[in-house]
């Protein structure tokens, strides 16, 4: 995301949703339920078959400790929960949610193969359906960006979160020099052209994606959101050259 002495990204601005639209929840929720069918094919071909890694990676940054509740939202289809669900340590329950009942729909059939009773739910990442204190990790895939406003939603994990509980954040960042260059003519040039066309989304969701990516903030500045957000001892890591990263946030303990 641009500061104040840098200028603002170039957006493609083709796509029906504007990412900066602090109201575009609906729109954003009609776009998923078009490229339901076709997430999951799209997510290994723009990744080069290395979602899945990445997903990995960021349950085992989670530490899990073993009989622990975990809360997976924007699940999509539900992989990242799924891995939660299968991780070693096991945790007592993984409930997943997303806000788009496509999506939930094909994360629920999955599990269903899968032999996993993984509770799902329909839900607002911003109106969690779920008391203070309720979970010892809540984790989010590829879905902070479509927050319709990111520090309410930050602010929302925390609130579910049971104290000592932890935030994982597995999302792109922009990258610089050389490879934030060719990472920006492939998000924005090759995403948009083969996702677009294997989805026939008429929303131009992965016109969306690219301009929601440039308009993220970087690693720096998510930990700093997080920071304000009330979580502490914030740290993250970078994967893929710089172009993807795992946050990991901890809600503070109560001081005795």
């Amino acid at each position: 995301m641009a500061t104040a002495t840098e200028p603002e990204p170039k957006l493609r601005g083709d796509s029906a949703v504007d990412p900066r639209d602090q109201s575009r929840g609906p729109a954003v929720r009609a776009m998923f339920a078009g490229i339901a069918g076709r997430y999951d094919l799209l997510n290994r071909i723009i990744s080069g078959g290395r979602d899945q890694a990445w997903r990995r990676r960021a349950v085992k940054t989670a530490g899990l400790r073993g009989g622990e509740s975990v809360l997976d939202i924007c699940c999509g289809t539900g992989d990242l929960a799924l891995m939660f669900a299968f991780a070693k340590p096991s945790p007592a329950a993984v409930i997943a949610s997303d806000f788009t009942p496509q999506m939930v729909r094909l994360a629920a059939d999955k599990a269903g193969r899968a032999g996993i009773a993984m509770p799902l739910c329909v839900a607002d990442a911003l109106k969690l359906p779920f008391a203070d204190g309720s979970f010892d990790v809540v984790s989010v895939g590829f879905g902070v960006r479509n927050f319709q406003q990111l520090d309410a939603g930050l602010r929302e994990m925390a609130r579910v979160l049971k104290p000592g509980g932890r935030a994982v954040i597995l999302e792109c960042t922009p990258a610089r020099g050389v490879i934030g260059r060719l990472a920006g003519w492939y998000i924005n040039r090759v995403v948009p052209w083969v996702g677009n066309r294997l989805t026939r989304s008429k929303d131009r969701a992965y016109s969306y994606l690219a301009d929601s990516i440039a308009l993220f903030p970087d690693a720096d500045a998510l930990k700093a959101r997080l920071e304000g957000a009330g979580f502490s001892n914030v740290h993250y890591r970078k994967l893929n050259l710089g172009t993807m990263a795992i946050h990991v946030g901890h809600k503070p303990e109560p001081i005795a």
